[in-house]
């Protein structure tokens, strides 16, 4: 009976977990929204929560704003505190109140969504402008060339691209295409497919094999712990911390 009992209220806890950050990153998703309204119509159209398919699955992406300055793909993160991590990092580190949290790098994360829309859209990379956001009381300590910002410098994040690289009509045929390529009612496939690539990757992990690129882990010793790094470096960057 007490392993029941105790079963019930790791449960619980697990549920209650999740749920809140469900919460948290869909308050994160409404004021990026809310933030992304303020741009001129006439000149950026903007989707919030849009699905792709593609050959390998799909794709749930935050936020698109499609210009002739290019297409802004944005990434939300709702996280506070200190923000620590480097571009080729397979994590980053969220500092608050000198409690640590591991999670994905979003840039990572955000660079499978452009790489979804360069497929679905049939168009070359260079017309893609990744941003990743985070929530206006965090403190960014990240090094890295993409770019990343807080709510408070989205905007100028956006308006910082001044060279018109699409025509009026191409904006309106991309537009279109995304209209006709958003998914509605496949949410849970999509988290089944990431829950799926991410047993597959953690797999590979414990098998001492790069999930990125087969690769063979080893481990290293740098500058904040030991980490394991691929064997083909540096032409696959892909870390994982020592726990």
């Amino acid at each position: 009976m007490i392993y029941i009992v105790i079963f019930v209220v790791v449960a619980i806890s697990v549920i209650q977990k999740a749920f809140k950050a469900e919460l948290r990153g869909r308050y994160g998703e409404r004021a990026v929204r809310k933030k992304l309204a303020v741009l001129p119509k006439e000149k950026y159209i903007v989707f919030n929560d849009i699905m792709v398919k593609t050959e390998r699955g799909t794709s749930q992406i935050d936020h698109v704003v499609v210009s002739q300055y290019g297409i802004f793909v944005i990434e939300t993160k709702n996280y506070n505190g200190m923000i620590l991590g480097g571009e080729n990092s397979d994590e980053w580190t969220q500092n608050i109140y000198g409690k640590k949290y591991r999670f994905r790098n979003p840039l990572k994360q955000n660079y499978g969504h452009v790489k979804a829309l360069e497929s679905v859209l049939a168009l070359p990379k260079e017309y893609f402008i990744p941003i990743v956001v985070f929530m206006q009381r965090a403190n960014l300590k990240v090094k890295t060339a993409q770019r990343v910002t807080t709510l408070k410098w989205l905007i100028n994040a956006i308006y910082e691209h001044k060279e018109l690289v699409l025509t009026q009509e191409e904006v309106d045929e991309i537009v279109k295409k995304i209209n006709n390529l958003n998914i509605t009612g496949s949410r849970r496939e999509h988290v089944s497919d990431i829950q799926s690539n991410v047993r597959a990757a953690n797999e590979k992990i414990k098998s001492g094999i790069c999930p990125k690129c087969g690769g063979a882990l080893r481990l290293r010793r740098g500058k904040y712990g030991d980490f394991y790094g691929c064997s083909n470096y540096p032409k696959c960057k892909f870390t994982k911390k020592e726990k």
